[in-house]
């Protein structure tokens, strides 16, 4: 099972305590899933439609719990490109099963100079609350959102018909704190979708999936702590890259003065390193520094290996004189 199935069941069967916001989840689905049909007599019909039998089931109960209405629900083949052996769960209200009011309550179906029209868009008063946006947003992420497996990518999207509706729903997330959207189009719809980690865990929370987000979580700091590890992991190969190129340098500088019978001429601390390097070249400045006697830092160690790569170049560059005369 998907990811984003796993997220939709466990949506589906969540109940709304509050009227309101079963009005809402309601709107928000018929919105994005729902299409309106003529009837006869200037009625109409709604047909909704699904490929979760758990959503089907899940709107035929909230409408009845709301409006009364007795939505049935028919099973037929999917239509979808490369999805013909699966099942499609139409969800049909009828003239005669208030269809009309719930168009109205909805705001799919609003007066204008005395005459309907068919509305476009987020209905403004649906969502006029907090919990009433939770729920739209759920709404509609049941009608037409999928959300990607978080062990291989971060995506959550929104896929719309209608420009309006996208736009709305954008300006809608960016309602919530420390949340935002994205909108796109693609071929003839328009994409609504989130790609950072934190706000899709946050939208999961929104519309109510706690255990997805549970699950979200739970992978996306495995993810993060996986990634620290090897960042250090490279971060420690590349310090004892550089600290093994640094000691094969500093044993060369030594070489050299040592060949022109000049190491027995450095002063006690200049040898005192020297001979750390020869007998230990996998250690670090900070090692050599705390095994000399008296211990001493970095910058210490540091300095003194400067003096002998001073002292090598000058001999370096004497040898260079004497072949050029």
């Amino acid at each position: 099972m998907s990811f984003s199935l796993e997220v939709k069941n466990e949506l589906a069967h969540l109940e709304p305590s509050k009227k309101c916001c079963m009005l809402a989840e309601i709107a928000g689905f018929l919105r994005v899933a729902g299409s309106i049909r003529l009837a006869g007599g200037g009625r109409f019909s709604i047909v909704a439609s699904t490929e979760n039998s758990a959503i089907a089931r899940h709107y035929k109960k909230l409408i009845k719990d709301y409006f009364g209405s007795n939505a049935s629900v028919d099973v037929g083949s999917s239509m979808m490109p490369g999805k013909a052996n699966s099942y499609r769960y139409y969800l049909k209200i009828s003239p005669d099963e208030k269809s009309s009011q719930i168009l109205r309550e909805s705001g799919m179906l609003l007066i204008r100079e005395g005459n309907d029209y068919f509305s476009d868009g987020i209905y403004n008063q649906i969502i006029r609350t907090k919990c009433c946006k939770k729920a739209y947003v759920r709404g509609l992420f049941l009608g037409c959102g999928t959300i990607s497996d978080p062990k291989k990518s971060y995506h959550l999207e929104f896929v719309l018909a209608s420009q309006t509706t996208a736009q709305d729903l954008k300006k809608m997330l960016g309602s919530f704190v420390d949340l935002s959207g994205n909108l796109t189009k693609r071929k003839d719809d328009y994409i609504v979708y989130v790609k950072k980690a934190n706000y899709i865990s946050d939208i999961l929370g929104i519309m109510g999936a706690d255990e997805a987000m549970l699950t979200f979580e739970n992978i996306r700091v495995g993810k993060s702590v996986k990634g620290e590890t090897q960042r250090i992991l490279n971060c420690d190969n590349a310090n004892v890259d550089r600290t093994l190129t640094a000691s094969e340098e500093q044993q060369q500088w030594i070489s050299i003065i040592k060949e022109a019978g000049e190491y027995d001429r450095l002063n006690p601390q200049l040898k005192a390193v020297a001979e750390l390097r020869l007998a230990r070249p996998e250690a670090s400045l900070t090692e050599i520094g705390e095994a000399l006697d008296p211990p001493i830092k970095k910058p210490g160690v540091n300095k003194r290996f400067a003096r002998i790569k001073a002292i090598a170049k000058d001999i370096e560059d004497r040898r260079k004189d004497e072949e050029l005369e």
